[in-house]
This record gives C-alpha cells, structure tokens and sequence, in this order.
C-alpha cells in the first residue's frame, strides 16, 4: 500500500540554509569592532594631548622659578661693576645680543645659538655658543636654565658717553606744565635711568616638553 503526501503538505519541511544570516552577522561584528578600535584611538590620542597640555602648563609655571633666580642675582649685583662685564658662569651677558638666536629655530648661521642643554649647542652650525647658567632643579622633572641681557650696545659703564642703553626713567613728581603739549626745560624724568635687563628663562620637562618665558626689569 502506498500512501501519497498531499502538496501542501511539502511546506512544513525547511528550506536548506544559504548562510547569508552568518555573512550579515560577520559583517556587523567587523563594523562594531572597527568603530571600537577607532573609539579607544581617539579617547588614547584626547588623554595624550591633555597629558602634554598639563606638561607644558606646568613647565611654562615653574620658569617663574628662572626668573625669580635671575632677579635675586641681579639685585646684590646691581649698580657695581660687576655688572659691566659679561658674567658667562652665571648666564650674564653686559650687551643686548641681537644676533641671538634664543630658540635654535631661526636656522641662520650668523646667529649666534645658546648651549641649553650643556651639549656644546648640539653641533649646529652658529656663530658662537652662548653659555647660559648653570641647571636648577624645580621638581617634577623640570630642569631650569636662564641667560640674562643687559639692554646696553656696548660693556662697560651703562652711563659712559660711549655706551647707549634702554633705560627706564621715572617722571618727577613736579611738572608746572604737566599736560601742555609742547617741549620745555621742566623737569620730567630723574637725571639717572636705570638700566633693563632682560631674563630668558627656559624649562625643560617631562616628554622633551620646552618652554621659553622672557621678562625684562630694572632695578
């Protein structure tokens, strides 16, 4: 006996699977994980470039440190003759210095570079090797140098006739004519200027982090 299978019958037996389910789920899997990656580079790359943001604040704050040396330095200097030559231990120099190239960035060989990292100016090509003073230590690995310029064109006495300085010079406090524009013989400034100096002080940090703040004072 024989027993036939109705047609419709047929429907309730599946169909063979082609795996395009899996092919669309591998698919989506390679999606996710792509944009995962690409998440953890880019919160990687924000926490490096915070991390060398707060690097640079900090060194950038304890170059005050450059300066308030240079400061304490100048003051038990100021007004001898000390200070009418250059000073090289101390990272003194009695002139301006206008060919000098502060930075090493400049790349022109008529300037003259400053030896910060006590490597000789790393070999470059300069004019001279300016010494600036010796390393002071700030803590959180910063490392402090500074150069110190008196504002002046030539050595020597700052008041000499030969010598041409920026100075600072205070107004008197008397002055008939104060507020008249015109020039007269009152009065104005104090016959004895004092003389600028200007500070570079430079920090060098954690992760070759460098930084460079510049300060000009009179005393």
């Amino acid at each position: 006996m024989v027993t036939r299978i109705p047609r419709n019958a047929l429907a309730v037996f599946p169909r063979s699977q082609q795996g395009v389910v899996l092919l669309v789920a591998l698919i989506v899997l390679v999606a996710m994980t792509l944009a995962a990656l690409s998440l953890v580079r880019s919160i990687d790359t924000g926490n490096q470039v915070a991390g060398n943001l707060a690097f640079k604040q900090g060194a950038t704050a304890a170059a005050d440190g450059g300066v308030e040396a240079a400061i304490d330095w100048l003051v038990t200097k100021v007004g001898t003759p000390a200070l009418h030559a250059d000073v090289p231990a101390q990272g003194y120099y009695a002139t301006s210095q206008d060919t000098l190239d502060i930075t090493g960035t400049s790349g022109n060989d008529d300037y003259a570079a400053v030896d910060w990292d006590n490597n000789n100016c790393n070999g470059i090509s300069a004019a001279a090797c300016i010494k600036p003073s010796a390393a002071i230590d700030a803590g959180n690995g910063n490392s402090i140098t500074y150069i110190i310029h008196r504002l002046c064109v030539s050595s020597g006495d700052p008041n000499s006739s030969g010598n041409s300085c920026a100075n600072f010079k205070s107004a008197s406090s008397t002055s008939p004519k104060r507020g008249e524009i015109k020039y007269g013989d009152d009065k104005r400034f104090e016959p004895l200027p004092a003389v600028y100096y200007r500070i570079t002080s430079r920090v060098k940090g954690p992760k070759n982090t460098v930084s460079f703040v510049e300060t000009i004072v009179h005393f």
